[in-house]
């Protein structure tokens, strides 16, 4: 079966991984070497879970690449459960060998605890020591904070045990905000204190991520990481791969007036533009087409926006506050200054502000030059359309 072009979700590998080559072998120096936990940081689809499975896959073969997606993660429990089970699925992949450990974990959550107890000791060492921590929680004999500074430490123990090197990444990090700040301080603890393992974080709220990195005499995390902000990939970038793709797939060329429509409409975000390239590439199968046309690309837009509508339309009603959803209606139509909006709003350039303020802190929008847009330029013109 014939490779598509242009892929959507999961691991992203060439030759769909696109640019982000000197990001990507920063991040994978700094694991080999455990010289330098990371921060990635951008808005939404910019490519950053790509990015980071991207340097899960190159370590592999060296050390343990551990993800944690943090989505969804509301207790103790659910953190100290998906930490844990990532780590010996990781040991699992590169050795093999590590099945019986994996199967044992999992039955630490369901099995009685009096038998799970017998097969822990069999096993010792850290399974041991955090299965024996978790089955205590299930009885009630040990608080949260115990079994989140039980899971913080297994990587390090484990590591210490097989001669390994870690490296843990948390994915959409920002989501641990809402647990009491406990754990960042036990993230400070471990990260000063491991020899075997090193951190890649990942978040898209600019304000939270400032909030626990940034912050000098503030922040739990402050100076502990290297930041990298990602920005849209460069549209020549985006050219050549639409190019190079269509052709060594389809051997379908494509115009430069369509190429630059489709920078146009979705930019350098990879979310979009490889999404975009599925909807042509549609076009190219069940139509048979030998070029693509500029024409070709507002008709695959148009797709697009219908497939992501109700995305959108959720988003939009139960994210934003009445203000701020009058402020990117405002915005929807062309970037603008602070007194443009208020103007276009005919109110006070205070009373918006703080809208915009929190707006681009959470990175809906941009701020260049004293000038706002809204960062997702596909949600701009669903925006548009209402």
């Amino acid at each position: 079966m014939k490779e598509p072009a242009f892929k959507v979700g999961g691991v992203i590998t060439p030759p769909y991984f696109v640019d982000r080559e000197e990001e990507l072998a920063r991040l994978v120096h700094d694991a080999h070497t455990l010289s330098q936990s990371n921060v990635v940081i951008a808005p939404r689809r910019f490519g950053k879970t790509a990015l980071l499975r991207a340097v899960e896959s190159r370590v592999a073969s060296e050390m343990l690449g551990v993800y944690v997606n943090c989505l969804g993660m509301l207790t103790a429990v659910d953190f100290h459960d998906r930490l844990v089970e990532a780590v010996l699925k990781a040991f699992e992949d590169k050795h093999g060998r590590a099945r019986r450990l994996l199967a044992t974990w999992r039955d630490v959550l369901r099995k009685p605890v009096v038998g799970m107890r017998e097969r822990l000791k069999e096993i010792g060492g850290s399974i041991e020591g955090v299965g024996s921590i978790r089955l205590k929680f299930r009885t009630r004999e040990v608080d949260e904070p115990a079994l989140l500074e039980t899971a913080l430490d297994f990587p390090e123990r484990l590591a210490e045990e097989q001669g390994e090197r870690v490296l843990v990444i948390m994915d959409e990090f920002q989501t641990l905000a809402e647990f009491d700040g406990l754990l960042f301080a036990l993230f400070k603890e471990r990260m000063e204190a491991q020899r075997h393992v090193v951190y890649l974080f990942s978040g898209s709220s600019l304000r939270i991520m400032n909030e626990v990195f940034g912050r000098e005499g503030k922040s739990p995390l402050y100076q502990m990481v290297g930041r990298l902000f990602l920005g849209e990939i460069p549209t020549p970038y985006v050219h050549r791969y639409y190019r190079e793709r269509l052709q060594e797939v389809h051997g379908v060329g494509i115009s430069e007036e369509a190429l630059n429509r489709v920078t146009e409409l979705v930019g350098g975000i990879p979310y979009y533009f490889q999404k975009l390239g599925l909807e042509l590439e549609r076009e190219i199968v069940l139509k048979g087409l030998k070029r693509i046309e500029a024409g070709d690309v507002e008709i695959a837009f148009e797709r697009l926006l219908e497939e992501l509508s109700a995305d959108f339309q959720e988003r939009w009603q139960t994210r934003f506050s009445e203000q701020q959803r009058a402020v990117l209606k405002v915005l929807a139509e062309g970037p603008r200054s602070l007194s443009g909006v208020a103007k276009a709003l005919g109110v006070p350039a205070p009373n918006v502000s703080y809208s915009l303020n929190r707006l681009a802190a959470a990175m809906v929008l941009t701020k260049e030059d004293r000038i706002y847009r809204i960062t997702d330029r596909v949600f701009a013109a669903w925006l548009h359309r209402l």
